[in-house]
């Protein structure tokens, strides 16, 4: 079984969707060497006095890097992330691609599928409008992932985040690498820490690309 999965992802190009984190690090030289984070992210490091072994402290925000949302980010009485079933962050995805500036609408989402993963990238400035957030919720997609895109409509009231988190769809944001996706369709992988009563969760995300024989 374990030979024939491994032969199975051969057929499979690995790409990696996470975004690079460079924390902010205090070392045991007392060196301050600053990361590339605006938001609240540091480490000191520190030696273990049991083994002499190397460790870290770390102070962070939620929202750092690539991230998933989940309900709770809205509201502290909704589902935390660790009550999202696991199934929810694997499976197959759809990767729609748009040019810059462009407001994302039900007409451009005609190739979702009821229980897709749904991942979205522009070269900057878009935005999934109101109507195509609600079809989303309505579709019943099990996450979206976003690139270059803001997944709110200006002015909308963070409708995309209602939409989608009041119905237990998890939102990932800060993803990289989608523009070198080539096919439509491939298997994403995208698992957040089992962290209990979090909002958000860092993630590595990965998509398994079919190789073009």
């Amino acid at each position: 079984m374990v030979k024939d999965l491994t032969e199975a992802l051969e057929a499979y190009r690995i790409i990696d969707l996470s975004m690079e984190i460079k924390p902010n690090i205090l070392n045991v030289k007392g060196e301050y060497i600053r990361g590339n984070q605006l938001r609240r992210f540091n480490i000191e490091q520190f030696i273990n006095a049991e083994d002499a072994t190397y460790m870290h402290f770390i102070e962070a925000e939620s929202h750092i890097g690539t991230h998933i949302e989940g309900p709770s980010h809205l509201n502290p009485d909704l589902k935390p992330l660790i009550d999202i079933p696991l199934e929810k962050f694997i499976g197959e995805a759809i990767v729609l691609k748009f040019e810059a500036n462009t407001p994302i609408r039900i007409e451009h989402l005609d190739d979702v599928r009821e229980g897709d993963i749904v991942l979205v990238w522009s070269s900057g400035g878009s935005y999934i409008t109101r109507e195509a957030a609600e079809y989303l919720a309505s579709k019943r997609i099990k996450l979206l992932g976003l690139q270059g895109v803001h997944p709110d409509e200006p002015g909308s009231n963070l409708a995309t985040h209602r939409a989608l988190l009041e119905n237990d769809i998890p939102i990932i944001e800060g993803l990289v690498n989608l523009d070198k996706i080539r096919s439509e369709r491939v298997f994403f992988i995208g698992l957040p820490l089992k962290i209990a009563s979090i909002d958000s969760s860092w993630i590595r995300a990965i998509a398994l690309e079919p190789r073009i024989r």
